[in-house]
């Protein structure tokens, strides 16, 4: 006799729904396609977790799909939610991912994020709710008891919660009940309702001075990865975009930012860049142009001595390959300690996305246009470069005190 399973997966016709195993879950999904009152094509899925992989699916998988036409049957598949964990998972199941040839979809680290969230903030507090219970007070509860207290990351230090966290818990719960509102599963989002949290405030942006980053361009010149720190000090590029620059981008004078280096899991991947603004063309100071022709000699001279190619990618390893993003922090760590360059007063090592700091504080301090400075860093509007770089702009007041004073100091005031 057959295992009822591959019994049942032979006799599945497509209209009938589906089951496949989904192995970043860990999980079979039962899955059925209902059509609302608007024609929308709306899926529902039920997952089943497992320690590993079957051949078939397993009983429990089989009688979740069986359950689940039966609701599209009845037509109460659109209000087959009942608890905040089922709403949020069953958002979760909803999402497209972009795969490794990108198109449509959310980006998996994005996805990442938001699923980490849902597994370790929103489930384990809200997640027994009752969905019609959850009301605009108690989000504010939950939210509130976050912010007072702590997680440990992945690094092992215990941290406070920030003010960016906590708006991304609300913002992942939001999203799953803006999708309930759709398919008539809740009529308000008590999430978007609720007040937007505080948290610990971010942290300042610190920038290397002058001095230090001229000492860091110096002392690393010939090396491997010398004119990637004097790169990212004179453009402020992105830590994926410095990294997944290639040859092709380089006209020599200029460089064209198109796409950038990420991890993806464990993998190393070519991915789009993070905004449509992050598309540009930045031109290089004479120097590092310089020192970009010398690497690439030399690039092809160690290319030519281990028998291969010069590589396609301007800054690569010892064997011509992508360099994990990951990895460029200890590489910094001791381009620093050779430069010279102490930690942080809090005792804090500096980081490789500082040096992106360090090219707009310069930019700032020059009196460059806040808009050049915002097009040169990639951001998707001047809004979030005023934002972020704010406090590097502290002077602007002296400077307008200043030019008063010389317009109207000498004059003496009328009585």
């Amino acid at each position: 006799s057959k295992n009822i399973a591959a019994v049942k997966r032979e006799q599945r016709k497509p209209q009938e729904g589906s089951l496949y195993y989904r192995a970043n879950r860990k999980a079979w999904v039962a899955l059925v396609t209902v059509t609302d009152e608007n024609g929308n094509r709306i899926q529902r899925t039920r997952q089943i977790k497992v320690d590993r992989k079957t051949k078939n699916p397993p009983d429990e998988a089989i009688r979740a799909l069986e359950e689940l036409k039966k609701l599209r049957s009845s037509g109460r598949m659109l209000r087959d939610i009942s608890t905040v964990k089922e709403l949020i998972e069953d958002w979760l199941s909803s999402i497209r991912v972009k795969g490794p040839n990108q198109g449509e979809g959310l980006a998996r680290a994005t996805y990442e994020q938001y699923e980490s969230i849902a597994l370790h903030q929103v489930i384990p507090h809200l997640g027994k709710m009752k969905v019609e219970e959850l009301t605009r007070v108690k989000v504010d509860r939950w939210l509130r008891d976050l912010e007072a207290s702590t997680y440990r990351r992945t690094n092992g230090i215990v941290v406070a919660y920030s003010a960016a966290t906590l708006r991304r818990c609300r913002g992942v719960l939001a999203m799953a009940l803006d999708r309930a509102i759709k398919d008539g599963i809740v009529s308000r989002n008590a999430a978007r309702e609720s007040e937007v949290p505080g948290g610990r405030p971010r942290p300042e942006k610190h920038a290397l001075s002058e001095q230090q980053a001229a000492s860091l361009i110096e002392s690393s010149c010939g090396t491997n990865l010398g004119p990637l720190w004097a790169l990212m000090i004179t453009t402020g590029l992105r830590r994926g975009e410095a990294v997944g620059l290639r040859w092709s981008d380089y006209d020599g004078e200029s460089i064209v930012v198109t796409s950038q280096i990420k991890m993806e899991g464990k993998r190393i991947v070519r991915g789009e860049l993070k905004t449509e603004r992050s598309r540009r063309r930045i031109h290089l100071p004479d120097f590092l142009i310089d020192d970009l022709e010398d690497h690439r000699k030399l690039q092809g001279v160690m290319a030519q001595k281990d028998g291969r190619d010069l590589p396609e990618l301007i800054f690569a390893n010892s064997k011509g390959k992508a360099i994990r993003p990951d990895n460029l922090r200890n590489y910094f760590l001791a381009a620093c300690r050779k430069a010279g360059i102490e930690p942080h007063p809090d005792g804090r090592a500096w980081s490789v996305h500082e040096l992106r700091h360090t090219a707009a504080s310069q930019l700032l301090n020059d009196r460059v246009p806040m808009q050049i400075v915002s097009r040169t860093l990639g951001h998707s509007s001047i809004t979030i470069t005023m934002d972020v770089y704010a406090h590097l702009t502290n002077e602007d007041g002296k400077v307008v005190a200043d030019s008063m004073s010389k317009r109207y100091g000498s004059k003496k005031r009328r009585k």
